[in-house]
């Protein structure tokens, strides 16, 4: 896998507000390093280049994997994931009433939260406190 030089990582997390492009965590409310996500991963042919890659927390980097699509849990479907660099977040995804859940609003973003598994249950909790410190939703 080839990786992002510091000055390409650095653009991509700028870009991103330092905040991950699938799940909104900010970097700062974290005491993790955030990842330079290939969005289609080299391994499936994608370049590291500032137009393939994106800034993704380690939770969903790691469940992201090399995967370019999921199941979207409503239809039983395959269906691609979401792509921050060609998707706009907010067609895709929402906040529930509390904001400590995300919901799909298409197939994408059914498939992306299941496939991330953006309502883990200590994510939820962690939403919870965040809200509470107006940290969350950004």
């Amino acid at each position: 896998m080839a990786r992002a030089s510091t000055r390409l990582a650095q653009q991509v997390a700028a870009r991103a507000g330092y905040r991950c492009e699938y799940c909104r965590t900010p970097r700062s409310i974290t005491a993790q390093t955030f990842h330079t996500d290939h969005i289609i991963p080299t391994a499936r042919g994608g370049e590291t280049a500032l137009s393939n890659l994106c800034y993704a927390c380690p939770n969903c980097n790691l469940h992201k994997q090399d995967r370019v699509e999921a199941i979207d849990p409503r239809t039983h479907r395959s269906t691609r994931l979401f792509n921050p660099r060609t998707d706009r977040w907010e067609e895709h995804f929402r906040w529930g009433v509390h904001c400590e859940r995300l919901i799909g609003r298409t197939a994408i973003g059914r498939a992306t939260i299941a496939a991330l598994e953006l309502n883990d249950e200590d994510l939820m909790r962690a939403r919870v406190m965040w809200v509470r410190l107006e940290l969350m939703p950004g």
